[in-house]
């Protein structure tokens, strides 16, 4: 894609706009927040939480569950993507979802608005664009896109503005997917572990299970009701990386060390005490993956 379709931010405070490809393919455009910036852009509490994940990125990556071929398979099967498509990924952190793009050929521009995150994007994935930018304020020009994505993200941002600038950087007829993996709450031991984070103040957390962001698709001109796909999945890995899966949420990363601590010390226990797990140093997380997929009205 060439660089026509995007507006770099310039400003002499823009550390990556500076360096630009020297800072390991970063960009920063408009509407993001210079790397090293002190200035609090984060209004509200929600978005306090979602800074968290800037302090966590590496126990982000390493516990976070990949995102299983089948959805490659429905997007190919349904939506009509090749690997020609131009595919958009907002809010694409550390590259779990952009993971399995690449991996089945395909070579999308990616955006992410906390620099930690995206620098781990990029150790894996060092060829890809990379923008620091916000989903309200996406930096490329009109009409340039086939699909834009959103994994395990769109709650974060699920408003009209968002809506708004997804669809002007759509072509006519091309596709919004939403992508959410839920912890399948019905399996024992992780209904223990729920009952362990969820034990923490969590109530300003923007969960995908309470669908408040669907909201966002009421009352709008933007896309078509939304369709919706879902299948278990179940990611195997080292069971002392449970540890890890609950730092790396938003709410657990915003605790204090010493609490951080007694969640440490918690998930050791379960790992040690419940029947399911115990005995088995690689354990299967179970799923349920969900895909949510509107047509933009143009």
């Amino acid at each position: 894609m060439s660089q026509e379709c995007f507006t770099i931010k310039t400003e002499s405070t823009g550390v990556l706009a500076q360096l630009g490809e020297r800072y390991n393919g970063i960009v920063e455009v408009r509407g993001s927040t210079p790397l090293g910036s002190t200035t609090n852009v984060w209004l509200s509490p929600l978005n306090s939480l979602a800074k968290s994940f800037n302090s966590c990125s590496e126990s982000y990556e390493i516990s976070r569950p990949g995102y299983p071929s089948q959805i490659v398979d429905f997007l190919k099967n349904n939506l009509n993507f090749s690997p020609s498509s131009k595919l958009l990924e907002l809010a694409a952190g550390t590259g779990k979802f952009t993971d399995l793009l690449v991996q089945h050929g395909f070579n999308p521009m990616v955006t992410e608005w906390l620099p930690n995150m995206l620098k781990v994007l990029k150790t894996k994935h060092p060829k890809l664009p990379a923008f620091i930018a916000k989903a309200e304020e996406i930096p490329f020009k009109n009409d340039i896109f086939d699909t834009v994505l959103a994994a395990q993200a769109f709650h974060w941002f699920s408003n009209y503005n968002a809506l708004a600038d997804i669809a002007r950087v759509l072509k006519k007829d091309g596709y919004f997917v939403i992508i959410f993996q839920e912890r399948n709450d019905a399996v024992d031991w992780v209904h223990e572990y729920h009952k362990i984070i969820f034990s923490y103040p969590h109530e300003l957390v923007a969960r995908f299970e309470l669908n408040a962001w669907k909201k966002a698709f009421e009352n709008q001109e933007y896309f078509s009701p939304l369709e919706h796909l879902k299948f278990d999945y179940s990611q195997h890995f080292l069971k002392e990386n449970l540890t890890h899966r609950a730092l790396g949420m938003s709410f657990i990363a915003a605790l204090p060390e010493s609490q951080k601590q007694a969640v440490v010390e918690q998930m050791k226990e379960l790992c040690s005490v419940h029947d399911a797990i115990k005995d088995h140093d690689v354990i299967e997380f179970p799923y349920i993956t969900h895909v949510y997929w509107a047509r933009v009205l143009k």
